[in-house]
């Protein structure tokens, strides 16, 4: 599915019409996130459906936002991101055909960057910069169990489209000490969007499921009391494609940035 999105209003409306998803967490976690410095805007256990933004539906480059970092450590951690997989090894989410072999998995680089701020909104410097190529699961088989092709989590007993994801990328050695705000963005290729689309020619575009990273989202929710740590600048805006866009009230980029 691919839409061509002008605005940010019909951007956040294709979101909830077509993006919804779920964001699983690890059963041992407990609501809110986590105290370290820094910023988080991702709950350590979610439960219902999570809005997220597909880059090759919505033409997304990079995703993110602007935020300040809470305690007192400045030093740059790690960062992490909620994605959220709708991809199948064969078939679709929408044609309700979905097999996946359970573990399975597919390689996307992934681009994490924080920016200094030129001016309030306005993305400045590049404060760090790392790609890591990581191992996204597929999401599971259709099941019987539910419609339209979604598949079923026997945990809470619902039917889902996309299976999330938390994924973390360690600046270890970089040494990169941050100032109070900042811009954070993650960044990946798609078959028609990033930086640098991989474009049709890749062997994946013409399988019996498509590329991976063509179903692949990144998770974006308002979640009660969060940020967890540190602050948003501005819960209306997030930046997409270099510039921050209003019209995001609801819908919170879900990254997080730990400083030591």
């Amino acid at each position: 599915m691919r839409t061509s999105i002008l605005r940010a209003p019909l951007l956040v409306a294709a979101i909830t019409l077509l993006l919804a998803s779920t964001a699983l967490a690890s059963p041992s976690a407990s609501a809110g996130g986590s105290a370290k410095d820094g910023y988080n805007a991702i709950p350590s256990k979610v439960s219902g459906n999570v809005p997220s933004v597909g880059f090759e539906a919505t033409q997304t480059n990079e995703f993110g936002d602007e935020v300040g970092l809470g305690g007192t450590a400045r030093t740059l951690a790690s960062m992490s991101v909620l994605l959220s997989s709708w991809g199948c090894e064969s078939g679709n989410w929408y044609s309700g055909n979905c097999v996946t072999t359970p573990g399975a998995t597919f390689n996307v680089p992934l681009t994490f960057t924080i920016y200094a701020e030129s001016s309030p909104g306005i993305a400045g410097a590049v404060l760090a910069q790392q790609t890591q190529t990581f191992n996204i699961l597929y999401r599971p088989s259709a099941s019987t169990l539910c419609t339209s092709g979604k598949w079923y989590n026997s945990k809470d007993k619902t039917c889902y489209n996309g299976f999330p994801q938390t994924i973390k990328m360690t600046f270890s050695g970089v040494g990169v000490t941050l100032p109070s705000q900042v811009i954070w963005s993650v960044a990946y290729n798609t078959t028609h969007a990033g930086f640098i689309p991989i474009g049709e020619s890749a062997t994946c575009y013409a399988s019996a499921g498509g590329c991976g990273y063509d179903s692949l989202n990144v998770g974006a929710k308002s979640f009660p009391n969060a940020p967890y740590v540190g602050t948003d600048t501005n819960e209306d805006q997030a930046f997409r494609n270099g510039f921050m866009e209003s019209g995001w009230t609801g819908y919170r980029p879900l990254g997080a940035i730990v400083t030591k």
